[in-house]
């Protein structure tokens, strides 16, 4: 019995600490200082999972005449830290090791690393619909009925601009904090951060934002565009153009620094494209082939910060890690529910994962797998 209980003992069961909220997983993000994960699921409550392991892979391996092993955890991983949050649509980190999420009130809230209410950041009469923050300049964007504002905390400016009949759904500072993308179901729109918030490129939109993301450098943005695919834009010349052969829905794109290299969600395999040669003319121009190809679709990606590791989570659960533009692929993680977000601590030791049935799992990987 015991050697058949070992024999079914799985990756994941080796590597992760799991937890069960009542309902789906709608987004997670680890704090400034990797010590933390938020999770937010679908019925707004928002959550805490401490980083912090008393049993890591690497106090758990043995090394016994040249062969090495892993043993399985013997304890529980600690509880969750519940927080008083309701209606939450996302949560983001902030300054020192805290994070801001929105309710239904129309409130954005600064949540501490014990997850009390620390502080009431905005306060308006229509709900949040999307906000984000710049860990570089320290200024909060939110956007709440058609309005449009910007809050910085080292120089006290506030900006405002009218959005007229554009509602924003999502919006993203670039990492410099210097630009701000905002976008609506009816476009996209890039705005400079100064006086006025002065917009510099506007890009009609067929449908609703799945998705927002800039590279590091500030020179791309990716848009999963509902129903249409992925739309790529250059942002110094305006340059764009959209990726519609995706069978599925782009809810989620990423970047890899490293590699400089785009990837996304929305296929039968991890969709990707070097960007020293970007898909403009040919959206086969630049294609990495990443892992294997299967049967059901990629629902959510995450590229690794320091490394050239993409993860993939797919909607029968799977969840695989593979290497920008190489077929192999390794196995974190077989079944589950279908997953619905991934993302990285800063330094790609760790893998956090959430699925539709309310699991949330933080995989640490031992520095000798990927070696």
């Amino acid at each position: 019995m015991n050697q058949q209980a070992a024999s079914n003992i799985t990756l994941f069961d080796l590597l992760a600490r799991s937890w069960q909220r009542p309902a789906p997983v709608r987004h997670i993000c680890f704090n400034d200082d990797g010590t933390l994960l938020a999770v937010v699921c679908e019925d707004g409550s928002v959550a805490f999972a401490r980083m912090a392991d008393n049993e890591p892979p690497e106090s758990r391996i043995v090394v016994d005449r040249g062969q090495t092993t892993i043993t399985p955890r013997q304890g529980k991983a600690a509880p969750l830290i519940v927080t008083r949050v309701k209606g939450a649509g996302s949560a983001c980190a902030c300054d020192d090791g805290c994070f801001l999420a929105a309710g239904t009130k129309g409130d954005l809230v600064r949540l501490s690393r014990a997850g009390e209410m620390a502080q009431t950041v905005f306060s308006g009469a229509e709900p949040v619909r999307a906000f984000d923050y710049c860990r570089t300049t320290g200024s909060t964007a939110i956007a709440a009925g058609n309005m449009l504002h910007v809050h910085s905390a080292v120089s006290a400016f506030a900006l405002q601009r009218d959005l007229g009949d554009g509602a924003a759904e999502r919006i993203a500072f670039s990492e410099d904090g210097t630009m701000l993308a905002v976008a609506g179901s009816a476009s996209l729109t890039l705005h400079r951060i100064a006086d006025g918030l002065p917009p510099f490129l506007e890009i009609p939109l067929s449908s609703r934002p799945l998705s927002l993301t800039w590279s590091g450098d500030g020179r791309w943005l990716a848009l999963g565009i509902e129903g249409a695919g992925l739309c790529l834009v250059d942002v110094g010349s305006g340059r764009q153009v959209l990726l519609a052969d995706f069978p599925g829905e782009v809810r989620a794109a990423a970047w890899s620094a490293q590699a400089n290299a785009l990837v996304a969600a929305g296929a039968y395999r991890i969709a990707g494209w070097s960007m020293d040669n970007p898909p403009f003319s040919d959206s086969a121009a630049g294609a990495l082939t990443t892992g294997r190809k299967g049967l059901v679709l990629v629902e959510t990606v995450a590229a690794q910060p320091n490394g050239r590791l993409v993860a993939a989570g797919y909607a029968n659960g799977q969840v695989v890690v593979a290497p920008l533009g190489a077929r192999e692929e390794l196995v974190v993680r077989a079944t589950g529910g279908p997953v619905t977000t991934l993302q990285w601590t800063a330094d790609g030791r760790h893998l956090a994962m959430g699925d539709a049935l309310g699991t949330i799992a933080i995989v640490t990987f031992p520095a000798q797998l990927f070696k």
